[in-house]
């Protein structure tokens, strides 16, 4: 054959390995493979059945693959399971087709914990090719992936993806916590794991609200540019329907629509939206605000920088807590957020509020600081927090006041302290950027029967203003309104207007 045929056979067939494979949301296929080294060595163990409620990475690489090439692999895998540092976050590299050498399986030898190396015989490659919908004889695939999803796809045979693996893991375990923030209990891979893991496997563009009616509607989103949130994965759900709970998946298309089979006799949809390496988005859309017969269109509210320094002087000493703002502080913030995954147990609950200065106008961007007790009371444990932050707990977040001032947080009603008196609280933090940071105090709840009059008494002079809401059923949760002044009733506040020294 001559040598030119054979590069273009060989471009092509680049260029089939390339084009092929899982898109992003799909799940990630359950497939058994034979253990050589980690903790499963020597058996057959399915790693999307037993760990793919978590995240991690799976690669698939030939076991042709050279060992020094495979060395360099296997290293860059290791590395950015250990920068992530948490048990939930695994990676799985199989080798496929003829049983790997020695020298291969030295070469991506892995000391640590969370790193699995297996064997897919040439056998069952074709069976396996069409599962991840990817040749798998002779080529190589790689997936970041969380709750069984595809979140990146790579091949790992080539020179570039290292350099953004990185960011792609850390946005699994994001993800991850949007979606599923507990960890499993349990062995048994039958049990449902997480909103996601009874989701379709693989997802469309087309969405069944109600299947008795014929008429399709066009929902579509861009960011504050206009530009398309194409490729993202949708959560949808009608919160006053008989069934508010249930929650229809979607991917968006290549202009960041869906289509909607069936509106809802209830005008209110909620969207979760997720985009990759984005924050995540959340709006409740009304389905009667149509810009044309058949088409709502959504500009959803961009994750902005925060603007802080990180120096921000504490000002309204004591401050409790305040050691903890700036720790785990995201690069970008939303206004709107989740403290507590859709699956924590407990009522659900939205706090939301405007944020003014002492002359009434609203604050664009102010960061708020909160963190609270599960449904028991207690401050849930983070094994990746530490210091200040870890008495914090894992229901903690951030958000950045909008261009009307307003904030919101997702999650769930605390509890008040377990034998105590203590009522139930949400403790809250302002940071001005490039200013100062200060304790507000504590979220308290109108309807609380501890909330005694000596604290109502108290929370006249509360940091901010008066702490304590009046919350309103809203479904199958809460809702509460706290709006804060600037500044309000914080001593020493007026360093803040002082330059850092």
């Amino acid at each position: 054959m001559p040598r030119w045929l054979c590069l273009i056979l060989l471009w092509l067939a680049s260029f089939v390995q390339a084009q092929g494979g899982l898109p992003r949301w799909d799940a990630l296929p359950a497939v058994d493979v034979q253990h050589l080294q980690g903790a499963y060595a020597g058996r057959s163990v399915c790693p999307m059945c037993r760990h793919g409620y978590d995240a991690g990475l799976l690669v698939l690489l030939p076991s042709a693959t050279a060992p020094a090439d495979a060395a360099r692999i296997a290293q860059a895998l290791r590395r950015s399971t250990a920068a992530i540092g948490s048990e939930r976050f695994r990676a799985f590299l199989i080798l496929t087709g003829e049983p790997p050498a020695r020298a291969l399986l030295d070469a991506v030898a892995g000391p640590q914990a969370g790193w699995y190396v297996a064997h897919l015989p040439t056998a069952r490659l074709p069976d396996a090719s069409r599962d991840f919908a990817a040749p798998l004889d002779g080529f190589g695939q790689g997936y970041v992936f969380a709750q069984r999803r595809v979140l990146w796809r790579f091949d790992p045979l080539s020179a570039q993806w290292p350099s953004a693996l990185d960011a792609q893991a850390r946005y699994a375990m994001e993800f991850l916590g949007a979606t599923y923030a507990q960890a499993a209990g349990g062995d048994d891979p039958d049990t449902p794991r997480g909103r996601l893991w009874t989701a379709p496997e693989r997802l469309s563009s087309n969405v069944v609200l109600s299947p008795a009616a014929a008429e399709a509607s066009r929902l579509c989103f861009a960011d504050a540019a206009k530009a398309p949130r194409a490729d993202a994965l949708l959560a949808l759900s009608l919160p006053d329907s008989a069934s508010p709970q249930r929650v229809r998946w979607a991917r968006s298309d290549g202009d960041g629509c869906v289509w909607l089979q069936g509106m809802p006799d209830s005008p209110r949809l909620h969207v979760e939206l997720f985009s990759a390496l984005q924050a995540a988005a959340v709006v409740d859309v009304d389905t009667r605000e149509r810009s044309s017969a058949h088409a709502l269109e959504v500009t959803l509210d961009d994750a902005a920088p925060t603007g802080v320094s990180g120096r921000e002087r504490i000002v309204g000493l004591p401050c409790e807590g305040c050691e903890a703002v700036f720790d785990g502080l995201p690069a970008r913030l939303a206004s709107s957020t989740r403290l507590a995954p859709p699956a924590e147990p407990g009522e659900p609950l939205r706090l939301s509020g405007i944020v003014r200065d002492a002359d009434g106008r609203a604050r664009p961007g102010i960061v708020v600081y909160a963190y609270h007790t599960d449904r028991g009371g207690r401050y849930p444990e983070d094994a990746n927090l530490h210091g200040e932050a870890a008495r914090h707990g894992r229901l903690r977040g951030w958000v950045r006041t909008d261009a009307d001032g307003r904030y919101e947080l997702r999650s769930i009603r605390p509890g008040g302290y377990p034998g105590e008196s203590v009522p139930q609280h949400v403790h809250l933090h302002v940071i001005e950027p490039g200013r100062c940071t200060y304790y507000l105090g504590d979220v308290l709840f109108d309807d609380d029967p501890r909330l005694t009059p000596v604290l109502r008494q108290r929370e006249r002079a509360a940091h901010g203003g008066s702490g304590i809401v009046r919350p309103q059923r809203d479904g199958d949760g809460w809702r509460a309104q706290r709006d804060v002044v600037l500044g309000l009733g914080v001593p020493d506040y007026a360093r803040c207007a002082q330059p850092f020294p």
